[in-house]
C-alpha cells in the first residue's frame, strides 16, 4: 500500500536526523542545557562535566550557561549562599520499535505507537570547607547578636526596612555531583479540552524512571515529583489545538497576488475515519498524514 493511498501528503522525519539535530543544538547553544552560578563563567573547569561546545561558539564567546542566584543557606543572619549547576549533557529520542538505547527493565520494551526519551542530567552543588565556615562564622554571630539587640529593646519595627543586600558566595573549590539517567515512554492522542469542543493532539506519560537514584524512597519521591511536572505542567502547554495544524493555502497565494476562487487548506488527516494514527510513531519514524481540501 502506497503511504498516500488513505491522504494526499505524507511526510516523516527519523529519529536519526532529531537526535543529530539535538546534538548540534547542545553545541551551538549550550547555554539552553547548562545552567549555574556566575561563578563558573569564570570557572567552567569546576562543573560537573565539561561543556562541549562549537569552536565558533568559543570564538564569538557566547555564554556556555544561564546564569542563575546562588543556593541561599537558610536561616543565615547574614545572606549566604553557594553555587550550583545543572547540566543536561545528553538527550535521545527513540520511536517504536526502539533500537536507539534500551529502556530499563521497570519499563519493559517500547510499546507500538509510543517514543521514548533519554536524558542524562548532573547536578552538583558546593559544600562549604570548615576553614571558610570557621572565618565566617564571627561575622554571622554578630549580626545576629545584634538583630536579637533589635528585638529586646524593640527598636527592629521602628527602623526602615534595610536594601536588601547582595548574599555573600562561598567560595568553590569542588562540586559535590550527582549525575543520573532519565527515561520517559509518551504517546500522541487526539481530545477536546473542557470548555473547548475542537479536537487538540496531546503528548502523553506512559511511563517515567529514574535509573539507579537510591535509597528507593528518594528515587521513588524524586520520579513522583518529576511525573507531576511533566502530566500537570510541561506536557499540557505542548497541547495543539486541530485549527492551528490547517494551513490556508488560498490566503497564501491571495497574498501572492494570484486569484483563486476556491478555498485550498492543507489539515490532518482525520483519525481513525482517515489513518489508524496520525501522527505516527512506527518504523523508527515520526509520520504525518495531510489532506488537501478543496472548497468552492
Amino acid at each position: 500500500m502506497a503511504l498516500t493511498d488513505r491522504c494526499d501528503i505524507f511526510g516523516s522525519v527519523h529519529e536519526k536526523g532529531i537526535n543529530r539535530i539535538v546534538r548540534h543544538l547542545m553545541r551551538q547553544r549550550p547555554s539552553l542545557f547548562n545552567y549555574g552560578t556566575a561563578f563558573f563563567l569564570r570557572n567552567p573547569n569546576l562543573l560537573c562535566e565539561r561543556i562541549q561546545a562549537a569552536p565558533e561558539v568559543l570564538q564569538a564567546h557566547d555564554p556556555l550557561l544561564s546564569v542563575q542566584d546562588p543556593v541561599p543557606i537558610l536561616g543565615a543572619a547574614i545572606p549566604l549562599g553557594l553555587n550550583w549547576c545543572l547540566q543536561f549533557t545528553d538527550l535521545q529520542i527513540d520511536f517504536h520499535p526502539g533500537n536507539v538505547f534500551h529502556l530499563p527493565n521497570e519499563l519493559g520494551n517500547l510499546p507500538a505507537q509510543r517514543l521514548a526519551l533519554r536524558m542524562r542530567g548532573c547536578f552538583g552543588l558546593d559544600c562549604p570547607s570548615e576553614e571558610f565556615i570557621r572565618e565566617i562564622l564571627p561575622q554571622v554571630e554578630a549580626e545576629e547578636v545584634a538583630q536579637r539587640g533589635k528585638e529586646v529593646f524593640g527598636t527592629k519595627e521602628r527602623q526602615p526596612a534595610a536594601p536588601e543586600r547582595e548574599p555573600i558566595v562561598l567560595p568553590t573549590r569542588k562540586l559535590q555531583c550527582l549525575c543520573v539517567e532519565l527515561f520517559a515512554v509518551l504517546h500522541f492522542e487526539w481530545g477536546t479540552i473542557p470548555g473547548n469542543p475542537q479536537q487538540w493532539l496531546k503528548l502523553r506519560l506512559d511511563g517515567l524512571e529514574i535509573v539507579d537514584l537510591g535509597p528507593a524512597p528518594l528515587e521513588e519521591m524524586a520520579e513522583c515529583y518529576i511525573r507531576a511536572v511533566l502530566k500537570l505542567g510541561i506536557l499540557p502547554r505542548l497541547s495543539v489545538p486541530i485549527e492551528a495544524m490547517v494551513l490556508n493555502i488560498t490566503e497564501l497565494m491571495r497574498k501572492q497576488g494570484l486569484a483563486i476562487g476556491e478555498t485550498i487548506t492543507l489539515q490532518p488527516t482525520p483519525v481513525p475515519a482517515g489513518v489508524p494514527n496520525n501522527p505516527a510513531v512506527e518504523d523508527d519514524r515520526l509520520k504525518a498524514f495531510i489532506n488537501l481540501v478543496v472548497e468552492v
